[in-house]
């Protein structure tokens, strides 16, 4: 019985430590030109209400660019 009490307190734990990461950081969406398949831009249809040429993504995350190693001196 007291497994399952720890259980239930380390679930409501991971609960929260997941909650509070998704309100620091939430997830920024950009508007981005809707493309078909083969890549080309999608064109607005003006008889439906809604605006197809552009949708809503996701933003990209930055990769931080990898640390150069100083070269190694020869010594003679």
């Amino acid at each position: 019985m007291a497994s399952s009490v720890r259980e239930k307190m380390a679930q409501q734990e991971k609960e929260k430590k997941v909650a509070q990461r998704a309100s620091e950081n939430p997830v920024a969406i950009e508007m981005v030109r809707a493309r078909n398949d083969s890549g080309h831009f999608v064109k607005d249809d003006p008889s439906t209400p809604e605006n197809e040429a552009w949708v809503e993504k996701p933003k990209a995350k930055k990769k931080t660019a990898a640390k150069k190693k100083a070269a190694a001196k020869k010594n003679k």
